[in-house]
């Protein structure tokens, strides 16, 4: 991914992020529609977890299945696994990944069919990261050295590591709860221009983060 790709305007970054993704973009509009659907779930069994707190409960509830569509279609991905934490994925070095200790049960993801879920996610960022990396820098807010750390661990790898560490895959923005007020208001009311403004949003953030130098913050 060029310099110039993550410098243009968000509606810009929009356009080649969907472009780069190609086939891979109905790929992503499935997992992030599982994403929605775990979120909603959540919401309605009257659990807590970001970005499903209190005060945003009740909008969750609310997202029809086809406002919860219209949030898929998002060009980059609802859920991260920590793409752009270069410390998580250097301790994963090719071969090292079983030393890992298995983690306790946690994280926002634990219904049935969070293991699948997972597993998804973490296998579309290695797919991405390996055949089509500057798409992956876009949609998934990779950096480089994140971006060479994960093509270079193998599908065995990345199943063990849905296996020890399920925590790691959450809702992207999760500390930002205003992110997600505006994506699920515009998504209900069906706003289409203030819907597209909020997927700019999002494009922006996660090229200033892969354009950021080395992190251990989650994007």
């Amino acid at each position: 991914m060029s310099a110039r790709h993550l410098n243009a305007a968000p509606a810009q970054q929009s356009a080649v992020s969907s472009g780069l993704l190609g086939g891979a973009l109905d790929l992503l509009a499935e997992i992030n529609g599982q994403c929605l659907d775990m979120l909603c779930a959540l919401a309605a069994a009257g659990q807590v977890a970001a970005p499903v707190g209190p005060d945003m409960a009740p909008l969750w509830r609310r997202l029809t299945p086809e406002a919860r569509q219209r949030l898929a279609a998002a060009p980059y991905l609802l859920a991260d696994a920590g793409f752009s934490d270069e410390s998580r994925w250097r301790r994963l070095q090719a071969g090292s990944v079983n030393d890992q200790q298995r983690e306790l049960p946690g994280g926002v993801f634990t219904a049935k069919g969070a293991s699948a879920f997972t597993r998804r996610v973490l296998v579309f960022g290695w797919h991405l990261a390996r055949s089509q990396p500057s798409a992956a820098r876009l949609a998934l807010g990779m950096t480089p050295s994140c971006l060479s750390l994960i093509a270079a661990l193998r599908l065995q790898d990345i199943d063990r590591i849905g296996e020890l560490h399920p925590g790691w895959v959450r809702p992207r923005w999760e500390a930002q709860p205003e992110i997600w007020r505006n994506m699920l208001l515009a998504a209900l009311q069906g706003n289409a221009a203030a819907l597209q403004q909020s997927k700019l949003r999002g494009i922006q953030l996660l090229g200033a983060v892969a354009l950021a130098p080395a992190t251990t913050l989650r994007s």
